[in-house]
């Protein structure tokens, strides 16, 4: 809502790139500052930088394979739990925690846009 109001600025004032860099930052920064409250963390999730993560195991039958596989979703949210930011898979535990991490890490220091997902 924020990008929204901010792109009704006119032109002459601030550039589109210079909106969207501040709204960002902005919005990393709230994340960042979230007060960790247990109120608001989901089941199963941790608080990592302000936002929310999930890590869940879950398998899946190949009939191709004729076996059972067994990966890991991970899940960010929003450091309120409202909001899936990125989810993603991984053949271990560690390896879901660890990419979870690094996408946290890379998104609050604005290498990563919101619109990925």
């Amino acid at each position: 809502m924020l990008r929204e109001l901010l792109q009704l600025l006119p032109s002459l004032f601030v550039s589109k790139e210079t909106i969207a860099q501040f709204t960002t930052e902005l919005i990393n920064k709230v994340y960042q500052n979230f007060n960790h409250d247990t109120e608001h963390l989901l089941p199963g999730c941790y608080f990592y930088a302000g936002l929310q993560i999930q890590v869940k195991s879950f398998s899946a039958y190949s009939t191709f394979l004729g076996q059972e596989l067994n990966y890991w979703d991970w899940l960010i949210y929003d450091g309120f739990g409202q909001v899936v930011l990125k989810t993603g898979v991984a053949d271990t535990r560690d390896d879901a925690v660890a990419l979870a991490q690094i996408w946290t890490v890379e998104f609050l220091d604005g290498k990563i846009g919101q619109e990925n997902k």
